[in-house]
């Protein structure tokens, strides 16, 4: 190969780790954010609204997502404190405020008086596990959503998978140099490892929960290490662009066809198919080569979306919206989600990106 060839594979290689937007890809947040938006309203209200996507399915693609993204990212950033600043300019945003403005604002609503309320050690509690990424340790506020009319009295149990992301990314260097260490091992072998030992994990605690009946092996079986097979699937994904892009068509419907079926497996071949199923029909449909020409833009709000939903369908409980109807409850959530991930995505993170920090 001579300079000049090389030169032109160099470069398109750097295009090619360069491209992290993807219109479809955008589109499949929202899908993803609606289909968890949706559980919860179910789940807190007692509604039934039928969606293709589960809530823990929907996690699962967005971890999906992730994966395929993050490899690339860390590699174009170069270092670890680069590319933990980026993702810190995205995630903590809205997170920080979302966390904050519900310990402030649902003093209003406190069962407690408001001098109370802030004297109260649980408001220290939740802001400080909150913040700290921690939000299982103290999810509720003092006085806040508590009686007969909550199925569950936290103020935003989305937040649980912000620890499970954090880790997810701060993984990417851990494979990089696991992965120059054990030089037998392609990039591609080795996230098949990981995958395979992701679900070992996601069955022993499945089996240890249905022996046992112990709650706690249900929430270890969908932490972290139960979460890395969708995360590594999305990268090994990423590793195999070219085949995956070649036979996206026969990949989706595979897809497609495993998450029907995955209801009539044992458990046991469900935890295996499903993060290969729902990884592929997420992936498939992020990476058609159609797109819809609105979304060519960066301001994605579905991740606001996702921060937000829990408290506001809390609120509405609140407000007695349930008396009102389903319909109402339901447009009253999504509209108020959207506008407020807007215009905190607008006002809060794109002004502090636009100015460096």
């Amino acid at each position: 190969m001579n300079n000049e060839e090389g030169r032109r594979v160099s470069l398109s290689h750097a295009s090619s780790l360069s491209r992290s937007f993807y219109p479809n890809m955008d589109l499949m947040r929202y899908v993803l954010s609606i289909a968890v938006i949706i559980a919860h309203v179910d789940y807190l209200t007692g509604y039934h609204t039928p969606f293709p996507f589960s809530s823990f399915e929907a996690v699962g693609g967005f971890f999906a997502i992730s994966g395929f993204l993050m490899y690339p990212n860390y590699i174009r950033h170069g270092d670890t404190l680069k590319y933990t600043r980026q993702r810190a300019r995205r995630i903590l945003p809205p997170y920080v405020f979302i966390v904050i403005s519900c310990a402030l604002g649902f003093s209003l609503i406190s069962d407690l008086p408001i001098s109370s309320y802030f004297r109260s050690k649980g408001l220290a509690a939740y802001i400080g596990a909150n913040l700290s990424f921690l939000n299982w340790l103290h999810p509720d506020l003092p006085g806040v959503f508590q009686g007969d009319a909550y199925v569950f009295p936290a103020v935003n149990g989305s937040l649980w998978t912000m620890k499970v992301e954090w880790c997810l990314y701060f993984s990417v260097p851990c494979f990089i140099w696991l992965s120059s260490v054990m030089k037998r091992f392609s990039h591609h072998w080795l996230a098949m490892i990981v995958i395979a030992l992701s679900i070992i994990y996601r069955l022993m605690f499945t089996f240890l929960y249905a022996s046992t009946g112990n709650e706690i092996y249900n929430i270890l079986r969908r932490q972290i290490f139960g979460q890395l097979a969708f995360f590594y699937v999305g990268m090994l994904i990423y590793f195999i662009k070219d085949f995956f892009m070649a036979n996206l068509w026969i990949i989706l419907i595979a897809g497609m066809v495993g998450k029907i079926l995955i209801p009539y497996f044992s458990v046991t071949l469900q935890i295996i198919v499903e993060p290969f199923a729902i990884s592929a029909i997420v992936m498939a449909l992020s990476l058609l080569p159609y797109d819809i020409k609105c979304l060519h833009h960066r301001n994605n709000i579905s991740y606001e979306m996702y921060l937000f939903h829990y408290p506001i369908i809390q609120l509405g409980i609140w407000f007695g919206l349930m008396s009102v109807g389903k319909a109402a409850m339901t447009a009253y959530v999504f509209l108020t989600t959207t506008l407020l991930a807007f215009i905190v995505h607008i006002g809060i993170e794109r002004f502090m990106i636009r100015n460096g920090h």
